[in-house]
């Protein structure tokens, strides 16, 4: 959790700015107002951030259902094939089916894979799925199950709409201070527009740098089951390529 709600790093940011007219608009009384042009230069702060660099602190999971009458899984909640309206990105494998009291998760494969898988079973459904494809804001599986199952997708989602007494749960709030200072600095044309942007991608690459956007993924490449390693000779690096024709 923050040490700043959003309102604070509003008035942080203009007090640094001192721009009367950006001011009268945002801040009059003292007090950020619903409609300040800073409101959504924070939010959409936020948001390129968490794209960018999805955190940790973004994995949300919802409960879903494998039908056995299409290759869409559904959303539990309000029963939709359709992604999550906050979803930026599945995690890696994140796609699980329940088993008994057990949970198996799904290899996430490319279109071209899962549409070979698909055609290939077409007329022979399974017990359980075994993989998944994300296309047309849709999660697709293959092959189809012979009966409904329910499951679980963990994915990271877009941040929430900050309101005004809300703590900003972010690992730098002076970048966001900033960021908004010089999105003010563009709005009064004595920066170049883009200044902004340009700050924030350099910031997000320190943060990065530094560990500090929790990184969640493997730090090391994976050795898929699936994955195939020829024995080569050590004398000829080629050897892998097979016979060429001379």
């Amino acid at each position: 959790m923050g040490r700043y709600t959003r309102d604070e790093i509003l008035s942080h940011a203009l007090d640094f700015l001192q721009s009367p007219p950006l001011d009268r608009h945002d801040r009059p009384g003292d007090v950020i107002d619903q409609n300040a042009f800073s409101i959504s230069w924070l939010q959409s702060a936020l948001d390129r951030c968490h794209v960018k660099f999805p955190f940790s602190t973004d994995i949300q999971d919802v409960s879903i259902t494998f039908q056995s009458t299409s290759t869409d899984i559904v959303l539990s909640s309000d029963n939709t094939k359709y992604l999550p309206t906050d979803f930026i990105l599945d995690v890696k494998d994140g796609v699980i089916y329940t088993s008994g009291n057990q949970g198996i998760r799904l290899k996430r494969k490319s279109f071209q894979y899962w549409l070979s898988v698909y055609n290939s079973t077409l007329s022979n459904k399974s017990p359980v799925p075994s993989i998944y494809t994300i296309i047309q804001n849709r999660i697709k599986i293959a092959p189809i199950v012979q009966s409904n199952i329910s499951g679980t997708l963990w994915y990271y989602k877009l941040p929430a709409i900050v309101n005004s007494g809300d703590f900003i749960n972010f690992p730098d709030e002076w970048t966001l201070i900033e960021y908004v200072h010089i999105k003010g600095m563009e709005w009064n044309h004595t920066v170049d527009l883009g200044t902004a942007q340009m700050f924030l991608e350099k910031e997000l690459a320190r943060l990065k740098a530094a560990g500090l956007l929790n990184e969640t993924e493997f730090d090391v490449v994976p050795i898929e089951n699936d994955q195939v390693f020829r024995d080569t000779p050590m004398g000829d690096r080629n050897s892998w390529m097979g016979d060429i024709a001379r």
